[in-house]
């Protein structure tokens, strides 16, 4: 951490670069912008007083905390300011809420210091929730991992010494080539739930959809039964974009095509950092109503595009056009990342979270009873869907806001993924 420390600027990554441009999207009541939420349920009383002494004496934490975003004006490159001394926001919370609202809709201002945020919520029962919160700016979900791993146990030693943030010169053809990419995938009318006017408010909502160790089994084996030939990541994605259709043919909107960046971690595999920053790539997925007519249909269109992608090198060529994006002014940057007329970028959003690490399994000596991993909820499109692992148990996060979709809607779409995924669709 010496060599970060000395340096009073340093320059954003590609990823980063890009979610900075989406922080400029108009504030809407209602919302918590691009902020990413890593929910720890405890058995037992957590000790609220020994975790804060604790966070406020990691040197680590207290560092992270004193970043903030700096522009000297719209057309200069932006870089994290260290700034003299950081902010780290504890709050405690007595509720049965599974998120209470004032956690939910807290914001956070990427020009000031205090980029993330935890809560302590004690059950009526007895037991506890630990939740961290962060600006998807300062790091991803990887990097929030390995904040809670060292926080628990600081002998695991420290992710900050691996400074990420010069990668070297971009290739210009990559970034050509994955530019060129996009811009073919996309040049198709694309579908989405998301009204085509903006609300002055909305109200945010979260479902947790969970599935039994049997019926996870029966999923993960569905996978390669339908041509998921690289994990179950096709066939997620293909029970959300059908549900999706439904959806949309409920309300008698044509859907022509869906299309949906799914990220992906470009860290080495076993890598130990870097904590700051996002290390982010993206596969782009294209589907046509024709693609979607039936479950088996729907997973082999996504393996074989997911498949092509890796043989162009499109993750690493998009990785490419990031790093030499964050290399133009600004606002030329946030232009580029707009969608026209301030259209949403894709037409839901999708991840598959990493399963929680064995590292973790007590926190602060109790025993963790449920991990959730939730990414942020951009409006629009205004529904994301996570899929996360826990314990043998498989759970669909979804989160979502009442004028995107409603309650009902919100039913149906349970019952149809559950379907999808458990008896999927052969035809």
């Amino acid at each position: 951490m010496s060599r970060l420390k000395k340096s009073r600027k340093i320059f954003l990554t590609g990823a980063d670069c890009f979610i900075l441009a989406l922080e400029k999207q108009p504030f809407i009541e209602g919302t918590s912008g691009n902020i990413c939420r890593y929910v720890i349920e405890l058995e037992g009383n957590l000790d609220t007083n020994g975790l804060i002494s604790k966070i406020k004496n990691n040197e680590n934490i207290q560092w992270l905390a004193s970043l903030s975003v700096y522009k000297s004006h719209m057309f200069a490159r932006p870089v994290w300011k260290i700034n003299e001394k950081g902010i780290v926001d504890i709050n405690v919370h007595e509720s049965d809420s599974f998120i209470p609202e004032e956690v939910l809709n807290k914001r956070i201002s990427v020009e000031k210091p205090g980029l993330f945020f935890f809560d302590v919520i004690h059950r009526s029962k007895g037991n506890s929730c630990f939740i961290f919160s962060w600006s998807h700016l300062i790091m991803d979900g990887f990097g929030a991992v390995l904040l809670l791993k060292h926080l628990n146990d600081s002998k695991l030693g420290v992710f900050l010494t691996d400074d990420p943030i010069e990668a070297g010169a971009a290739s210009f053809n990559e970034a050509v080539k994955a530019k060129q990419f996009i811009e073919a995938t996309k040049k198709n009318i694309l579908t989405g739930l998301s009204p085509s006017f903006r609300h002055k408010q909305i109200n945010q909502k979260i479902k947790v959809i969970t599935f039994s160790k049997e019926e996870t089994d029966e999923i993960r084996a569905n996978g390669p039964k339908l041509g998921a030939l690289f994990g179950p990541g096709p066939l997620y994605l293909a029970s959300a974009a059908r549900a999706v259709r439904e959806i949309l043919a409920g309300r008698q909107t044509i859907v022509n095509n869906f299309w949906v960046p799914v990220p992906q971690n470009q860290r080495k595999k076993g890598a130990t950092g870097p904590l700051l920053g996002n290390h982010l790539s993206f596969l782009f997925y294209l589907l046509s109503n024709a693609d979607l007519t039936s479950t088996d249909r729907s997973v082999r269109s996504i393996n074989s595009q997911m498949v092509n992608q890796v043989k162009l090198g499109i993750p690493k060529s998009y990785a490419s056009l990031m790093q030499y994006l964050r290399r133009i002014p600004y606002a030329l940057y946030h232009h580029y990342t707009r969608g026209k007329k301030g259209a949403s970028l894709s037409s839901f959003l999708f991840t598959v979270a990493e399963e929680h690490p064995k590292e973790l399994m007590t926190f602060h000596g109790l025993k963790v009873v449920e991990a959730l991993s939730f990414p942020p909820n951009i409006y629009p499109p205004g529904l994301t869907f996570a899929f996360m692992a826990f314990g043998g148990y498989l759970h669909i996060l979804l989160q979502y806001y009442d004028e995107v979709i409603s309650e009902v809607e919100i039913t149906k779409l349970e019952a149809i993924m559950r379907q999808e995924l458990v008896l999927p669709d052969c035809s």
